[in-house]
């Protein structure tokens, strides 16, 4: 039987072809790229671990940290034993229909202990409830999906500075959550000063003394090595070249003890004759190393005028507390306490855990800047998160080395990433929550001195207010815990792996200068250069570079292949800022060998921020891809090396904006980045286990795995996004079953085909472009209508031999945004490059309506009203069909109860919920207490408070939730029911949208043009898109007209391309497929004018480009007013499409129409359109009966302006031409006549 007579069912996609132009190997898979938050809250719960096993951070810290806890006598002691998370109460998708939080309930076991007694009793605490993480990496909070953001801050530690304006250095030893900061720095007269959070100067030997570093010797000692000098039987000649030297000890004399040399004076011709009539034999002197004399100790010693640590705790605390000390006269016992105060305060400020905290990461930094210079004191045991006295020591002889030039000593540079650490959601959480405890602890301690111990309870005593509210303030009002940009999945994902400078304890954008902004070298592979916001958070808001990660102390690093002798080894390692200044790496696309050998002599390398040559054998590194340096983002910018930085960062930020159509296409040139995007970003449906498709509907995937158990995988339809986008499933997988009854006549590896009863052939393919089918039936089997036949095969992410190629399993369904199980933003249409009529002027953008017709470009958008029905004073608010006043044609779509019905097309103004709201009641005639008692609640007075369709929005009901407290749904205090109500708008590209490629080429749309007025290929094809050509020289994106020239191939062969970014096609590899496709390698084509058919003079640039409709509608823009609301102070209209407002005439207006002239315009705009009370009411009065007369009257704002100035106590009054004063009234007889009878509403702008 030939193949026309055979029926094809299903879309064969096993010819999807996509050639990679990319020519260096990858050795190693993208990491998963919502991973930074996944993990880190993971670790912040860890649930997965047993309470035995559960380290010191997160969630365990906070309760470790605040328990034990004492009553004030010391009766009772609160214990910690272990916490437990629940599982939570309802699914994510009940969340968010119903505006609750995803959260599950946290319970602490926690034992209290009387001390008197002995008696235990130990119960399981409720803490509240904890928001959970979904899958995706969000948070579900009063149902609206959201992100917290990472914060890039200053790391804790030690960190040196230069002034270049001062020409000083200054160190700080900043703590990481609590504790004082103690500096050190140069002042004007070079003395090496110390300071405690900002307070007094005083020298920094005052601190080291008053560390029991005592006497100047011990000083001395810290700094300098000594040698001995013999003077005794010495001549004088031969002790010449110790002359000037310092001497280390102070020198007594041995029969009397009198001090004859003080420790740090010069060595002298006296000095020499003085120790020898005192028969001194030895001493010993400061080694000069290199002649240099370290000044700064010595004048510091000179300052401080203290000589024991007793002496130096006095100063210290006439410094630090004044108020503490008191004068002791000689009195020992005031002295004694002075000193326990002064060492008591030097323990709180620095080395109390309670009251300072370096953290783990200011440990590792100090131990990490010290470790070469001290391995003993810093090596791994150094693990106490408080000072140390030698961590002080050290930062001292850091300081002194540097400022007098010591080789090898050198400050810090603060915006490299070796200083500037990560902080994520479960570290910002940690933080918030010990808050949170500390605060619950108070109110322990009081319960425990108010109660009896005999009645005492764990539960008694824990309030659980303070640690819900610090919960709730986090993930309500932080400013790092933000609305989810839902616009696609690409803003999505890239939303997730953001990283805010702003927020607490960050930079604000005021101080922030040029220097925190700017690139710095150690961004690379780190920070994407590229993607930052245009505005005034240029450079405070970064992305992760593609395959960056954190290490556990927060800090960004980046992996590199390991080089040895010349050759790649095939390892990687990950290196942070700091590590990374210590290797030699070479670029990802430097030539290798099939050994892996480096085929040049010298190679292209960097070096910290220098850009060498270096052979082979001196290479340590090399980059793992090209794409390590950039964001996701700008990694889908293809040919992005033939672009300019400035519109590279205008594409990758537009990209995010792109709305997701109806019918999105895969780019024909894409960069291969679309794939692992979408999949990690969550909004495909991916398969979790090995199995075969054995179903699939609009509503759900059933997947039946090898032991016969079934998967079912939900799929979402026409569901709202935070932007109003929608997310829909479309299945991606699918099984065969019988169409008819009949018998199988054939079964290979491409195809299944079926004989019907009635003789019809009917053929199944049995590849797809993920995978291929598993036949249910035998060959010469008898089938009924609706059999299995086949399903196709599933590869499921669990099930993987290797997780890191967890991106192999099957993509059951495509989300927003996407098209067969990769990224597809926009669509591929045909475009010509050249000027129409000037229509496409400044960027302008000609459309043929072709791309309207045939919705090329259209999305839905889904809007959500709400009303809630509220318990009033008055009594209930009702939500009912019977509302006063209106008209018949309202109530056309509404149900019995007052709702709107599901399909109902609905404008501006319409009734979605028809509620009414009880009146206050004055007293009432006898007429209405009649009928009140006939008619009951009916005769009451109440006010129409219906949820209305608002002003701009129109489309057709697609959804209705309804929520009653009498049904038990959960609903706020005071509310008894709520109705949400979901409106579905089919926006079709118009006039006034804001159109982008990925290059940053953007524009609006000027005109939509005839298909037939469009310029047309010589075939008769008309063009879809005119763009101008002048847009692209001096914006310097020559990358679209690569993109467009091998999108055009790519289309005539029906290939998808890839070119990676930095490894994509070269012009050779363009030309070899324009050749293939037989066309012109210039892409030049000579045009026809769709209006007249000639030619034009010049042929054109044509290709397909892939163009994206951004959020940017002119539908949202839109606005027009009419009678609307007014400013009650000023009586002048509201401003903003929000308020219904107007346009407002500013004072440059003014002066325009002034300068033309036109009086009678202006005076209309200034006083009946503004906020000439009686005038416009006239005005609406004459418009009304038909007469068009306008009589302006006083403005309301001179009013305003006559009661501002008597209210500086100055009278104003009008006079007229003979001198009378004239009262100006607010309001006269007549106009509140007309006011009565047109009703002219007034509202406070707020």
């Amino acid at each position: 039987m030939s193949d026309s007579n055979v029926v094809r069912v299903g879309e064969d996609t096993s010819s999807f072809k996509i050639v990679n132009f990319g020519s260096i190997s990858k050795s190693l898979d993208i990491p998963p790229l919502i991973e930074v938050q996944t993990a880190s809250y993971n670790e912040f719960l860890q649930v997965d671990t047993s309470a035995a096993k559960r380290k010191r951070i997160g969630l365990q810290s906070v309760f470790e940290d605040s328990f034990p806890i004492e009553s004030s006598n010391g009766d009772v002691v609160l214990e910690f034993v272990e916490y437990t998370l629940g599982e939570p109460k309802r699914d994510i998708w009940d969340c968010k229909v119903n505006g609750l939080t995803y959260a599950a309930p946290l319970k602490a076991t926690i034992r209290l202990i009387a001390i008197e007694t002995g008696e235990v009793r130990e119960q399981e605490v409720y803490m509240g409830d904890l928001p959970m993480m979904s899958p995706t990496g969000t948070f579900i909070i009063n149902g609206a999906e959201r992100v917290i953001v990472n914060q890039l801050h200053r790391s804790p530690g030690i960190f040196i500075f230069f002034d270049d304006a001062k020409n000083i250095f200054s160190s700080r030893i900043i703590p990481d959550h609590k504790g004082s900061w103690l500096e050190f720095e140069m002042d004007a007269k070079g003395l090496l000063i110390a300071r405690i959070d900002r307070r007094k100067k005083f020298p920094f030997t005052l601190l080291l003394k008053a560390l029991g570093y005592g006497t100047n010797e011990q000083i001395l000692r810290l700094f300098y090595e000594s040698e001995s000098v013999t003077i005794k039987g010495v001549q004088s000649k031969a002790l010449q070249k110790f002359i000037g030297r310092r001497i280390l000890t102070d020198v007594a004399n041995p029969e009397t003890g009198e001090i004859l040399i003080e420790a740090g004076q010069a060595l002298n011709e006296d000095n020499l004759d003085i120790l020898k009539d005192a028969k001194i034999d030895k001493i010993e002197v400061i080694v000069n190393k290199g002649a240099v004399d370290h000044r700064v100790v010595f004048q510091s010693l000179d300052k401080d005028g203290v000589n024991s640590t007793e002496e130096a705790l006095m100063e210290f605390i006439k410094h630090q507390k004044p108020l503490d000390y008191s004068p002791d006269h000689g009195d020992a016992e005031k002295r004694v306490k002075n000193i326990e105060r002064a060492s008591a305060e030097l323990h709180r400020l620095f080395f109390d855990p309670k009251t300072y905290n370096m953290g783990s990461v200011g440990r590792y930094k100090i131990n990490a800047r010290f470790k070469h210079l001290n391995s003993k004191e810093f090596g791994e045991n150094a693990d106490t998160q408080t000072l140390r006295p030698i961590d002080i020591v050290e930062t001292c002889k850091y300081m002194v080395n540097l400022i007098h030039e010591v080789p090898g000593y050198q400050y810090d540079d603060i915006d490299h990433l070796g200083n500037r650490r990560v902080r994520t959601v479960g570290e910002l959480l940690t933080t918030q929550m010990k808050a949170g405890f500390t605060r619950m602890e108070r109110v322990v301690k009081e319960r425990m001195s108010m109660n009896d111990v005999d009645i005492m309870t764990p539960q008694l005593l824990i309030s659980i207010k303070p640690i819900t509210a610090v919960i709730n303030e986090f993930f309500g009002a932080s400013q790092l815990s933000q609305f989810m940009d839902q616009t696609n999945p690409l803003s999505e994902i890239t939303h997730k792996r953001r990283l805010n400078a702003l927020g607490p304890g960050g930079l604000t954008r005021e101080r922030a200068g040029f220097e925190v902004r700017d690139v710095h070298y150690t961004h690379y592979g780190r920070l994407c250069p590229i993607e930052t916001p245009e505005g005034p958070n240029i450079g405070l808001i970064t992305s992760m570079a593609t395959y960056s990660r954190l290490n556990p102390y927060g800090f960004v690093e980046t992996p590199y292949r390991v080089v040895e002798k010349g050759k790649d080894t095939g390892k990687t390692m990950f290196l942070s800022a700091n590590e990374e200044d210590h290797y030699v790496v070479a670029q990802a696309n430097a030539k290798l060998g099939e050994d892996g050998a480096f085929l040049d002599k010298l190679v292209s390398c960097r070096y910290r921020g220098d850009f060498p040559l270096k052979s082979p054998e001196e290479i340590q590194l090399m980059d793992v891809a090209p794409t390590q340096v950039i964001s996701l983002s700008t990694s889908l910018i293809p040919f992005l090396e033939h672009d300019d930085a400035n519109r590279a960062l205008m594409g990758s930020n537009m990209q995010r904006q792109a709305v997701p159509l109806l019918t999105p296409d895969m780019p024909f040139v894409g960069t291969g980045m679309e794939l692992p995007i979408a999949y990690d970003s969550g909004v495909c449906v991916i398969a979790d286990r090995d199995g075969v498709v054995t179903k699939v509907d609009a509503d759900a995937i059933e997947v039946e795995r090898e032991d016969g158990t079934k998967d079912k995988y939900r799929l979402v339809k026409f569901k709202r996004t935070n932007q109003s986008t929608t997310l829909n499933h479309q299945a991606l997988v699918g099984c065969h079953n019988a169409p008819e009854n009949g018998k199988i006549i054939s079964i290979s590896k491409t195809e299944m085909r079926l004989e019907a009863e009635n003789g019809k052939i009917f053929s199944f393919p049995m590849v797809t472009f993920q995978g291929s089918m598993k036949p249910f039936v035998q060959e010469g089997a008898f089938v009924y209508r609706g059999d299995l036949l086949a399903g196709e095969i599933i590869k499921g992410r669990l099930d993987q031999p290797n997780r890191n190629n967890a991106r192999k399993a099957t993509i059951l369904a495509d989300g927003l945004a996407t098209k067969m199980g990769r990224l597809a933003l926009g669509k591929n249409i045909t475009v010509a490059f050249m000027p129409w009529d000037g229509y496409n002027f400044e960027d302008a953008i000609i459309l043929s309506e072709k791309l309207v017709k045939n919705d090329t470009f259209t999305s839905i958008h889904i809007e959500e009203f709400e009303i809630q029905a509220r318990e009033t004073k008055l009594g209930r608010e009702i939500i009912t069909r019977d509302i006063p006043n209106i008209s018949e044609r309202a109530f056309r779509d509404l149900d019995d109860e007052g709702i709107i019905r599901v399909g109902a097309e609905v404008r501006a103004g319409d009734i979605l919920v028809g509620m009414v709201t009880p009146k206050g009641e004055t007293d009432l005639t006898p007429e209405y207490r009649l009928l009140h008692s006939i008619f009951g609640e009916k005769a009451k007075e109440v006010r129409d408070s219906s949820l209305r369709v608002p002003n701009g929005h129109a489309g057709i009901v697609v959804d209705i939730v309804r929520f009653k407290r009498d049904e038990g749904d959960e609903l706020p205090a005071g509310i008894v029911e709520a109705v949400k109500v979901y409106v579905a708008q089919k926006r079709k590209i118009s006039v006034g949208d804001k159109m982008a490629g990925r290059h940053g080429n953007k524009g609006v749309i000027s005109t939509i043009l005839n298909e037939a007025d469009m310029p047309m290929l010589p075939d008769g094809t008309p063009i879809d898109i005119v763009l101008n050509p002048l847009g692209v020289p001096s914006r310097m994106n020559l990358g679209q007209i690569f993109e467009t020239q091998l999108a055009y191939i790519g289309k005539t062969l029906g290939i998808h391309f890839e070119t990676p970014v930095f490894d994509g096609a070269k012009w050779e590899d363009v030309q070899d497929y324009a050749q293939k496709a037989k066309l012109a390698s210039h892409s030049k084509i000579p045009l026809r004018d769709g209006r007249t058919g000639d030619y034009f003079l010049q042929p054109a640039f044509v290709g397909t480009i892939y163009m994206l409709k951004l959020h940017h509608m002119v539908e949202d823009k839109m606005h027009a007013r009419s009678t609307g609301p007014y400013s009650l102070v000023t009586q002048q209209p509201l401003g903003g499409k929000a308020q219904f407002g107007g346009q407002r005439l500013g004072e440059m207006e003014v002066w325009a129409l002034e300068a033309y002239g036109a009086a009678h315009t202006l005076q209309e705009l200034l006083t009946v359109k503004s906020d000439d009370m009686q005038g416009r009411a006239r005005v609406y009065e004459s418009i009304v009966k038909g007469i068009h007369a306008i009589k302006p009257g006083v403005p309301e704002s001179f009013n305003v302006l006559i009661r501002e100035i008597r209210s500086l106590a100055l009278d104003i009054t009008i006079l007229d031409s003979e001198g009378r004063p004239i009262e100006i009234s607010d309001m006269d007889d007549e106009f509140s006549r007309i006011r009565r009878r047109i009703k002219v509403d007034s509202v406070e702008n707020t």
